[in-house]
């Protein structure tokens, strides 16, 4: 009895596992660009610093320094929506970290993609040198 209940259990789970479909992995597949095709691809560029996180649904930026589009003095980005949101791990966005940001904006909400090439202030100090050399972008 046990062994029938057992063998009709395994065949339920089989059937189902064969009728479930696996959802397609999205991984993120990015372009590499160069520094002035990450300009041009952005729709605003700025230098920023962190003053709230929560994992996985959100980081919120001051911004320090603009150089391309309209932004107001303190951002939120809504992160966990895409593998290719740059504030995921292994990136950490903790309170106070600085990061120089290329941004696309969509009906005002502001997204910051791994595929622009955001990161650490203290790992982008060159382009930020071009950034501020070259003045304000137009945009």
């Amino acid at each position: 009895m046990v062994r029938t209940l057992l063998t009709r259990f395994f065949i339920a789970v089989s059937l189902f596992g064969l009728g479930a479909q696996p959802r397609a992995a999205r991984a993120c597949d990015c372009k590499r660009l160069s520094w002035q095709e990450q300009v041009v691809s952005s729709d605003a560029v700025f230098l920023g610093r962190v003053v709230e996180v929560r994992p996985l649904a959100y980081v919120v930026l001051e911004v320090r320094e603009a150089f391309k589009g309209r932004l107001g003095r303190r951002l939120r980005i809504t992160t966990g929506g895409s593998d290719c949101d740059y504030f995921l791990p292994p990136v950490e966005a903790t309170r106070g970290k600085g990061f120089l940001v290329y941004a696309t904006v969509r009906s005002g909400k502001v997204t910051v993609s791994r595929c622009l090439g955001s990161g650490p202030v203290d790992s982008k100090l060159d382009e930020l040198a071009r950034l501020r050399q070259g003045g304000r972008l137009k945009g």
